[in-house]
C-alpha cells in the first residue's frame, strides 16, 4: 500500500512539474491557470472543513508548526456549526488561492524539485490562511459573547430592583459566583438577564447546543450552592432579587 501512495505521489509531482513549466511558458495565465486555481480551491476547502468538522484542524496545523490561538469551546463550535465552517474555509481558502498563485508559482516559491506536490505545498498554505481567518473569526465571536455578558457587569441594571444597598450586594453576588467562569458562561447568563432566552435560543445565538447551555447552568447553579453551602456567598433569592436571576 506505501508503495502505491509513493508511486502515486511520484506521479503526481511529474504532472505537477510538467504543468508548472506550461504555466511559466503562459506567464501564469490562461486555461490551465483556471483549472488549477479552481482544483486547488475545492481542494482546500474540502480540507479545512473536514478538519474543522472532526476538531483535528488545530492539531494538524500544530504538526506543521503553525500556531493557531484556539480555545477549545471554539474549536467545539466550529464542529457543530457548518455556517460557521463555511465562513472561515472561505475567508482562508481565498487567501490561500490568491497567494499561492500570485505570489508562490511565478515566485518559484514552491520548488517541484523539492519533492512536494501542489496541493501539499497548497495545503500548507491553506493552514496559514486558516490561522488568520480563525483569528478575525475568533475576535468577533469573543467580541458578540462579551457583549451579551456585558449586563453582568452594569450596575445600573440593578438599580430599579432595591436600595443602593442591595443592589450592590447583589452585584457583589454575582461577581463571586462568576468569577473564574469563561465567556461562555457569562455570556449565557447576560442572554439570561437581558432577554429571557430559552436554552435552545441562547444556544442558536451563540453557536451552541441546548444541552451545552444546561450543563454550563447546572454546574454554575452547583457552584452557587456550594458557595451558599459553605457561608461565601448569602442565598441570591429575596424580595428584592428578580425572577430573571432566580431562572438560573
Amino acid at each position: 500500500m506505501a508503495k502505491i501512495r509513493k508511486r502515486g505521489n511520484l506521479e503526481r509531482l511529474e504532472a505537477d512539474r510538467a504543468l508548472y513549466a506550461r504555466l511559466r511558458q503562459s506567464n501564469f495565465t490562461g486555461w490551465e491557470m483556471d483549472l488549477l486555481r479552481d482544483d486547488l480551491w475545492v481542494y482546500g476547502w474540502k480540507c479545512l472543513r473536514a478538519w474543522m468538522k472532526d476538531g483535528t484542524i488545530i492539531a494538524k496545523c500544530g504538526e506543521k508548526d503553525i500556531v493557531v490561538p484556539a480555545r477549545w469551546p471554539e474549536v467545539e463550535t466550529l464542529t457543530r456549526r457548518g455556517d460557521l465552517r463555511d465562513e472561515v474555509a472561505h475567508n482562508a481558502v481565498e487567501r490561500a488561492v490568491m497567494t499561492f498563485t500570485k505570489e508562490y508559482l511565478p515566485g518559484g516559491i514552491w520548488d517541484p524539485d523539492k519533492n512536494a506536490t501542489m496541493r501539499t505545498y497548497f495545503i500548507k498554505t491553506c493552514m496559514y490562511a486558516f490561522r488568520d481567518a480563525y483569528k478575525n473569526w475568533s475576535y468577533r465571536y469573543r467580541r458578540n459573547l462579551f457583549s451579551a455578558a456585558n449586563p453582568l457587569v452594569e450596575a445600573d441594571l440593578y438599580a430599579p430592583y432595591g436600595a443602593y444597598e442591595d443592589t450592590t450586594v447583589r452585584q457583589d453576588t454575582i461577581q463571586r459566583i462568576l468569577v473564574n467562569a469563561g465567556p461562555e458562561v457569562r455570556a449565557i447568563c447576560g442572554c439570561i438577564w437581558e432577554t429571557k432566552m430559552t436554552h435552545k435560543e441562547i444556544g442558536d445565538e451563540l453557536g451552541m447546543t441546548s444541552r451545552k447551555v444546561e450543563g454550563h447552568m447546572y454546574r454554575l447553579r452547583g457552584r452557587a450552592n456550594h458557595m451558599v453551602a459553605t457561608g461565601q456567598i448569602e442565598a441570591p433569592y429575596g424580595r428584592n432579587f428578580t425572577p430573571k436571576v432566580r431562572s438560573w
